[in-house]
């Protein structure tokens, strides 16, 4: 079977502003695995300035034991992890909880705003000081602030990874952006980021078949073989 990863989402149940409870967070697993994902990894909101790593690891645990309750065999295989938000000095602390299980993957949200020289030292620093693999979400939100697409560029140039948003392949006004961003080689790695199943519903079968169109059978599978790099460590498991 093709192994398909959805490494971006927010469908564990009454964790963040994501899935409200288990009853769509089962339906949203139903539709990710009607299009196709195998590995579904789970990665509720972490804010530092909000609660700690242990409280935020308490709850998503419980999150978890909800959403086995209603599982069946039809859904995706589950990675847990998180999108944490950036914030300061962050590579002093302990973000393996934080990781998507079995592995040193960290998806990060950068900042809403123009980055400075300490975002990029810090992001340099989690990678190369402290061996995270570091995958900076959904990258074309932040292009639009003055400056972030020389930042990113350079960041490039660091071990890490970068993910697009299904969404925006789905999308007249951000498709051509998306697309170069993969056609580039800078992103790597896509994520639907589901929230729920309406506006931010499951959604990275039609953008697989966006790229497929445009960019050709290669570029999907050029992304599921960075995806499953990536996680080997917890796919072997």
């Amino acid at each position: 079977m093709e192994t398909i990863v959805d490494i971006h989402s927010h469908m564990l149940p009454g964790l963040d502003d994501g899935s409200p409870n288990t009853e769509t967070s089962v339906k949203m697993l139903s539709a990710a695995r009607e299009q196709g994902v195998t590995i579904q990894v789970l990665t509720p909101h972490f804010y530092r300035w909000k609660e700690d790593i242990p409280s935020f690891v308490s709850r998503r645990s419980e999150s978890c034991r909800h959403l086995a309750r209603g599982f069946t065999d039809e859904a995706p295989r589950l990675l847990v992890g998180s999108e944490t938000a950036f914030f300061p000095h962050m590579s002093r602390h302990d973000l393996s909880p934080l990781c998507i299980a079995g592995t040193r993957v960290l998806l990060l949200e950068m900042p809403f705003e123009t980055w400075d020289n300490a975002v990029a030292e810090e992001i340099a620093a989690l990678s190369l000081d402290r061996g995270y693999e570091v995958v900076l979400a959904h990258i074309e939100r932040f292009l639009g602030y003055r400056g972030n697409a020389e930042k990113l560029k350079s960041l490039a140039k660091l071990p890490i990874h970068m993910q697009v948003n299904a969404e925006a392949f789905l999308s007249f006004t951000t498709r051509a952006r998306a697309l170069k961003l993969l056609e580039s080689g800078m992103a790597t790695l896509l994520g639907s980021d589901a929230h729920n199943l309406t506006n931010r519903r499951p959604n990275l079968g039609p953008a697989r078949a966006v790229i497929e169109k445009k960019l050709g059978r290669q570029m999907l599978s050029r992304l599921d073989g960075k995806s499953q790099t990536l996680l080997r460590e917890a796919i072997e498991t």
